[in-house]
């Protein structure tokens, strides 16, 4: 190994001295998987969108394994985001000899515990990783990737079997009380933070930043690290000007129904491009795509799509219109929520639209919709049959309308519709 190189995994690993090292707020509570599946010969992947907390979460297991007499020579930390060894990235041996020459040092421990944070960065990581894990050693692999394909792609087809993946969401309004220590805040309080949880979002570093301009700023370097490090530059993009239009459209757009065809033809981009650079996006997890309910699969596909961002934050920082973008963020806030937390989340459209849907095995078992305010006749029936309309068409006896700050309980023909304040129902969610 080079001197740099050792130079730089000094810097990467201080336990191995006896140094401190900034585990942050601590949030393996919210992730209890991390610590059971260390005990399993899985490799375990922790996946998301870049500055979510992944490399946090690291310390914090790195400090969970030397708090309980994990000596310091078994864990090896390699964050691949390092200048040093991403001019290395192609380089199929480099990682390989990283790791080993760490292993023939201390070849007295009994467990290794390798940590790869942002492996995507290494070209040859899938070969790598395989390796090491087929050996049979003891060696207990957790890596960090910030796009998507890692489990599209390389680890369905070359690791199958030999993974389990945890994604690591921006903060859950839960976890942003826990972050600003509020233990029992009162209804106001409680407001004014859900607020600031909405305009400002729920990345952890935004959120212990008490100044409200540097908040945006350190919102715009977000949005710019991940169009260029995790769309432009690794998909070899020449157009930068229509991806930035297209992902513009889109946040500025987001809960609207939409098609690529449309897109295509209010952009000027041809509809397979639309396609690819939205795959794009949803890959680095910055845009997330709803899908209309249908039985058949074949209609899903070509149904017009909504389409949501992963921060109410990151929308404002880039369109810089917080009250009037209100009504759609709080339904992209729920969104995002329900997204965590059900694997399968569908819009409702016939005459009528219902926000979300949630289907659990082969039934429709929620319908949800999300407005600000029921006040306006006019928005409560609209509101109202959206919500009817799904709930008899899925059999639901309950509905759910998630509103800004109104209790209510609404009965229809026997069914029961209860209105509930969004802060209120973030609360009750048990969903890091």
């Amino acid at each position: 190994m080079d001197e740099s190189a050792k130079i730089a995994l000094e810097r990467q690993n201080p336990w191995w001295f006896g140094k401190d090292f900034d585990t942050g707020i601590d949030r393996l509570a919210w992730y209890p998987r991390l610590t059971d599946y260390l005990n399993t010969r899985e490799i375990l992947l922790l996946i998301g969108a870049r500055r979510t907390g992944k490399s946090t979460l690291l310390y914090q297991v790195i400090a969970h394994l030397l708090n309980n007499t994990t000596p310091p020579e078994a864990v090896l930390f390699i964050n691949l985001d390092e200048p040093l060894f991403q001019s290395r990235s192609k380089d199929p041996a480099y990682l390989t000899q990283l790791i080993e020459h760490h292993l023939v040092q201390h070849k007295q421990v009994q467990q290794f515990y390798i940590f790869l944070d942002e492996v995507q960065n290494h070209q040859y990581w899938v070969q790598t990783v395989k390796n090491i894990h087929d050996t049979g050693r003891n060696i207990k692999l957790i890596l960090t990737g910030s796009t998507s394909t890692l489990l599209q792609n390389e680890l369905s087809t070359r690791l199958s079997g030999r993974y389990f993946h945890i994604t690591v969401h921006p903060l859950s309004f839960r976890e942003y009380l826990d972050f600003n220590r509020v233990q029992r805040p009162t209804t106001v309080e409680t407001i004014q933070h859900f607020n600031n949880y909405l305009e400002y979002g729920a990345f952890p570093r935004v959120v212990l930043e008490d100044n409200t301009d540097l908040k945006q700023e350190i919102l715009k370097n977000y949005f710019q690290t991940i169009y260029l490090k995790d769309i432009i530059y690794p998909n070899q993009l020449r157009s930068n000007k229509d991806v930035f239009d297209l992902l513009f459209f889109l946040i500025s757009n987001i809960g609207k129904t939409f098609s690529y065809s449309s897109i295509a033809k209010t952009l000027g981009i041809a509809k397979e491009t639309v396609k690819e650079y939205i795959s794009y996006a949803e890959n680095s997890y910055l845009i997330y795509t709803l899908t209309k309910f249908d039985r058949s699969v074949k209609k899903q596909i070509i149904n017009p799509k909504k389409m949501y961002c992963i921060d109410t934050g990151l929308v404002n920082s880039i369109l810089f219109k917080f009250s009037e973008n209100r009504g759609r963020l709080l339904e992209n806030l729920v969104y995002m929520t329900l997204e965590k937390q059900y694997k399968e989340l569908y819009y409702h459209k016939e005459s009528y639209e219902c926000d979300f849907i949630i289907k659990e095995g082969l039934d429709i078992t929620a319908a949800i919709q999300v407005t600000l305010s029921l006040k306006d006749e006019a928005v409560r029936k609209r509101e109202l049959r959206g919500l009817t309309e799904a709930m008899d068409t899925h059999n639901l006896n309950t509905g759910l309308i998630i509103t800004e700050n109104e209790h209510e309980t609404v009965t229809i023909d026997d069914r029961t519709i209860t209105l509930k304040p969004v802060y209120e129902w973030l609360i009750e969610s048990s969903v890091s």
